[in-house]
């Protein structure tokens, strides 16, 4: 496997690409490598591919699924982070990795308490008064202890599993590499540009590793809901805080799982789902900062009728920017506007080299056909968003991380009211933000509109300056226009190859000749005398060889 990257690096990890080659061949994935040129003469010889009899399951998702598993934290992170991207991978895949199970053996308690020691600069028991050393729940990035603080506040304290930052590095050092390698190699790379996405699912992960980042998120929606009634976000506790260790407010209250199962009479289930779909509305139309996985075993339902939030590690910002044209998608998809719709998509999306605009809006425009006078309350959204992707994948398309997030969260909400209140509509609930989003547009127009003004003012301030300087530089002759043509050079590189190729083979297939010639006709004393002829003819027939070697290997013949 040569990628030509940090050589030194890949010497260091040499192991580790054994072992990632040998779970992927082991799950059928050969071809797979052979496509993307990772899967050379070497390891055909030395690596033994699996009969496909022994491929089970046979469904390639499923292999996939399992060879993510086998290879560790960070590929089983990489896998759920591709299963909430329908604009990367089509629905089969997308089903399947949502199925990753996170859940490993906890470690030793003996290790929670030198982490603890260590990350706290004291002895457990000083800052804890009682500590269960049983965790709650353990993942392949840490566990979940509770734990009773001197003061008397009951707590859970998130531990990082210890290795596990040196061990998730590594691993996206591989994969951004392999990614860089097939941006490179393949034909794929320019269209889909893996090197971005390896490199923007590297930072979620590393974002996730740092348990200070998770503390902050709690600590802003604690402030953005503190004057909610029926919403209760936990307190951090920072002085037990770190980048490896999270202490965060625990409260007793119905996990909504549980809930949904044996719902309680007060607060009744469809009141629960106003809450929620209030308190996430809120959250994107009004403060711009989202949870990004409100599924049910992250919230609780509390004695007092409140909903309580668990689980921060997953976030979203939303920009004025990017909220505005999530409006502006919305209220185009409302009057059946296709062209807007893709507009305002083609607009803060990764597009393709080469995208058809007219076969995107005719696409579009049969989704629309099936919501053309559809009441707003029949609306499904997680319905719309999942065709609304499809058509992304489709077309090549790529959304920034925020508004997939925000897709999935939104997707996963409706799912999770739909089960509280089979009535409830989602679409129908955000309709109480209209006024405040118009109000935030109007605004956001005249921030646009004053700051043209500006610009205007200062154009014309400049502009007597400017001219006086492009008329004394044509007058003095040293005025210049520079052309630049960036679409003409990759051409022009082509062209000057082939010529140079033709050249060269034209001049070597004349000396092969003119020496052949001589040898077969002439008898010249001192080429007799020293065999020059031989020779040169010899290493003409070798350079041509070694030409045509290069032309198949280089895939240009």
């Amino acid at each position: 496997m040569k990628l030509g990257l940090g050589p030194l690096r890949q010497l260091r990890h040499l192991g580790r690409y054994r072992e990632i080659l040998r779970v992927l061949i082991k799950y059928g994935f050969a071809q797979v490598l052979d496509q993307l040129r990772l899967f050379g003469l070497r390891e055909r010889i030395f690596t033994r591919r699996r009969k496909a009899e022994e491929l089970m399951p046979r469904k390639v998702e499923a292999r996939l699924r399992m060879a993510l598993t086998e290879l560790g934290p960070a590929f089983i992170k990489l896998g759920q982070l591709l299963s909430t991207r329908p604009d990367l991978l089509p629905p089969s895949y997308i089903e399947e990795l949502s199925r990753l199970q996170d859940r490993v053996p906890p470690f030793p308690s003996e290790q929670v308490e030198a982490i603890l020691a260590s990350e706290l600069s004291a002895a457990p028991e000083t800052r804890f008064a009682r500590f269960n050393s049983e965790p709650l729940a353990a993942a392949s990035i840490g566990q979940v202890h509770r734990a009773l603080l001197h003061t008397g506040e009951e707590v859970v304290v998130k531990i990082k599993r210890p290795g596990v930052d040196d061990m998730i590095k590594r691993d996206l050092d591989i994969l951004t590499d392999l990614a860089s390698f097939v941006d490179r190699s393949t034909n794929l790379g320019p269209v889909y540009q893996f090197s971005q996405i390896a490199e923007e699912m590297k930072q979620i992960l590393l974002r996730e590793l740092d348990y200070s980042i998770e503390a902050r998120h709690a600590q802003r929606f604690r402030h953005n809901f503190a004057g909610e009634k029926r919403v209760y976000m936990p307190r951090v506790f920072w002085e037990n805080t770190t980048r490896n260790v999270l202490t965060l407010e625990y409260c007793e209250g119905v996990n909504l799982n549980r809930y949904l199962q044996h719902p309680l009479p007060q607060p009744p289930p469809e009141e629960v789902a106003e809450i929620l779909a209030d308190a996430f509305f809120k959250q994107v139309f009004v403060d711009g900062f989202f949870h990004g996985d409100p599924h049910p075993g992250n919230i609780a339902v509390l004695p007092d009728g409140r909903l309580f939030f668990m689980d921060f590690g997953s976030a979203g910002y939303i920009s004025e920017t990017v909220r505005e044209k999530f409006v502006a998608i919305a209220r185009a998809l409302h009057s059946a506007d296709p062209a807007t719709v893709v507009d305002e998509l083609l607009g803060f999306a990764f597009v393709p080299p080469a995208i058809n605009r007219m076969a995107l809006i005719r696409d579009v425009d049969e989704l629309l056909e099936q919501y053309f006078e559809l009441p707003l309350q029949n609306i499904v959204i997680s319905e719309a968003i999942r065709k609304l992707m499809q058509i992304a994948v489709k077309h090549r398309l790529r959304f920034p991380h925020e508004f997939i997030l925000l897709a999935k969260a939104m997707m996963t909400l409706e799912g999770t009211v739909s089960r509280l209140d089979p009535e409830f509509n989602l679409a129908a609930a955000a309709e109480k933000y209209a006024p405040e989003l118009r109000r935030r547009q109007l605004r956001m127009e005249l921030r646009r509109l004053w700051g043209a003004l500006r610009g205007y003012r200062r154009l014309l301030e400049e502009f007597p300056g400017h001219a006086e300087e492009l008329l004394r530089a044509s007058a003095a002759g040293e005025f210049k226009i520079k052309v630049e043509l960036p679409q003409v050079d990759p051409v022009l590189n082509t062209v000057k190859n082939m010529v140079n190729r033709i050249s060269f083979s034209i001049v070597l297939a004349g000396l092969i000749i003119a020496l052949s010639q001589n040898l077969k006709l002439g008898h010249i004393s001192w080429l007799e005398k020293f065999h020059f002829a031989e020779i040169v003819l010899i290493g003409a027939i070798c350079a041509g060889i070694y030409w045509l070697i290069s032309i198949f290997r280089s895939g240009r013949m």
